[in-house]
């Protein structure tokens, strides 16, 4: 299956590095030889799958996370539960795509916007963040509510940037960027990082272009 994605991808022009279903070597290989993005196929626990498990792959993009790759990870699923899509990001995934109907092309598509610095959120975690909406003032008197710095951590945390990175860019301590963090959900009614990306994506804030 995935070699006959991976042609299809070729065939749309994106340069395929490797497939595998070994977890310790795709990690492996993120280390010694990183792609721009790696696509990681994940079923519901207990599916009998080509690809990994939703468990598997949660724990794949912790241990990515903790190693510090710089790779953008896009997840491939039939899962549509919203707390598991919203862990996925929280994990560190930078897109999330429903595989049913899936064609290479969108799947190109979405490599080279992950590449542009994008993020990818599923209709289905869009819409049921829309039908809680935590902000109802205009888009303008949001963001002027929220100071210069508070302003540009949002840009980072849009980008799917952790604190540590955040704090790099900005050069300010992590501590500080963990404190604008917590006003930012305060301010903006988020309960976690990935409600709050959504909460930046709705207000039309984007990722800087040095992430």
């Amino acid at each position: 299956m995935w070699e006959n994605i991976a042609d299809g991808l070729r065939g749309e022009g994106v340069s395929v590095t490797s497939v595998t279903r070994d977890a310790r070597l795709f990690l492996d290989s993120l280390g010694t030889d990183p792609p721009q993005v790696a696509v990681m196929d994940v079923e519901g626990d207990g599916e009998a799958s080509l690809g990994c498990s939703v468990t598997e792959g949660i724990n794949l993009l912790r241990e990515a996370r903790k190693r510090r790759l710089e790779v953008r990870m896009l997840l491939l699923s039939a899962v549509s539960v919203p707390e598991i899509i919203s862990q996925c990001f929280d994990e560190g995934a930078s897109g999330y795509l429903f595989r049913k109907g899936l064609g290479t092309s969108a799947v190109s598509s979405a490599i080279n916007s992950l590449v542009r610095g994008e993020r990818l959120f599923p209709v289905q975690l869009l819409r049921n963040d829309f039908e809680h909406p935590p902000v109802t003032t205009p888009t303008a008197s949001v963001l002027m509510a929220l100071t210069q710095r508070e302003r540009e951590v949002l840009q980072y945390v849009s980008g799917g940037a952790d604190n540590l990175k955040i704090a790099a860019h900005l050069q300010i301590a992590e501590r500080t960027v963990k404190s604008h963090v917590t006003q930012l959900y305060r301010k903006l009614g988020a309960e976690n990082r990935t409600q709050l990306a959504l909460r930046a994506c709705h207000l039309g804030v984007r990722p800087p272009p040095d992430l």
